[in-house]
């Protein structure tokens, strides 16, 4: 029996992946795909092909998340680091952070300076990464290079999952959401026999750069590529909507316009049309940031990104409407068998 979506969202999102440290969760990938025989690129993209014909179609989502590496460990004990991927120096003050050393996860905390301490001056300043360090209880550099700490390690902030009614809140639904869809299309579709060939990529670093798409758009080439991934919902109070237009709750949304680009108008027009004829919810949006496909219309492929509406995005909070998630799994799988 298939594991719930929520489920299997939780057990991606627990397992480390933090940008250009992949690893961990390309390990926990490709024993989870074994029985598809997954490889492995030069970038470290994991790809599992199914069917069989000459028309080629890519399911991509980025495996990465962002998160801190450490940087110097100082005479003192603190750690200091610097961000892998869009980080707010807002979301740091007062959080928990996960180091990930070669014997285990060692924790440490990013204090606040309390108001028994603060000026006024200080109570209106907002510090930056380059301020702020990381306490793991260590004494002295000596300390903690014992406890396993030294530079050049990944780390995050600690995860909460929480299953908020028909929402799901954590760090990581961008892009384990898509991760999760991948995977449940893929088993979805096992069984079918297909007159395409369907290629199932999950890309490293996309939040440094969307360097795993680069890659594979220099060594592959498909017809039509799809990126499943997250859009910035502007449904939140303090925030114009007309910045990003997908609304939380009702259908994935293709990414029409975003600072890399348009999406091109034939695939924006097959894919609502196969969601009208099927009956499934689909939204067009504008939003800011941008996606793998942005390097795939650079190698000259037809792309798109179809993405699940997000709250919060790139916080502890990130909110997702399970209807969302279950439609994309909908819509991708009729766009393969269309």
């Amino acid at each position: 029996m298939k594991m719930e979506v929520e489920k299997l969202l939780e057990e991606m999102v627990m397992v480390p992946g933090v940008s250009g440290f992949e690893e961990p969760f390309r390990k926990y990938l490709l024993e989870k795909l074994a029985g598809y025989n997954p490889n492995v690129d030069s970038m470290g993209n994991v790809i599992v092909k199914i069917g069989s014909g000459t028309k080629k179609v890519a399911i991509v989502a980025h495996m990465d998340e962002i998160g801190l590496v450490t940087t110097h460990v100082e005479k003192d004990g603190y750690i200091k680091f610097a961000y892998l991927g869009g980080i707010d120096d807002r979301m740091m003050y007062g959080r928990i952070v996960e180091i990930f050393t070669d014997s285990g996860i060692v924790y440490g905390v990013v204090g606040l300076i309390p108001p028994h301490l603060s000026a006024s001056a200080d109570k209106n300043k907002m510090p930056t990464w380059k301020e702020l360090a990381i306490d793991i209880g260590a004494k002295s550099r000596d300390e903690a290079i014992s406890m396993g700490v030294r530079e050049m390690l990944p780390a995050r902030w600690k995860k909460d999952f929480l299953v908020m009614g028909k929402y799901v809140v954590t760090r990581g639904l961008d892009d384990r959401a898509g991760c999760a869809v991948l995977y449940y299309l893929l088993e979805n579709l096992k069984e079918e026999k297909l007159d395409k060939e369907i290629y199932f990529i999950w890309t490293v670093q996309e939040e440094t750069g969307l360097r795993g798409a680069s890659g594979l758009a220099s060594d592959m080439k498909f017809d039509e590529v799809y990126i499943v991934d997250s859009m910035t919902s502007g449904l939140m109070p303090g925030v114009a909507f007309h910045l990003s237009t997908a609304k939380i709750g009702e259908g994935p949304a293709i990414r029409v316009v975003d600072r890399k680009g348009v999406a091109p108008q034939l695939l924006r027009a097959k894919v609502k049309r196969i969601a009208r004829e099927n009956g499934i919810p689909v939204q067009e949006a504008i939003t800011g940031g941008t996606t793998d496909a942005a390097t795939i219309y650079e190698h000259g492929m037809l792309a798109l990104p179809i993405c699940i509406p997000i709250k919060y995005t790139h916080s502890p909070v990130e909110m997702m409407h399970l209807a969302d998630i279950k439609n994309t799994i909908d819509l991708l799988e009729k766009i393969v068998k269309s």
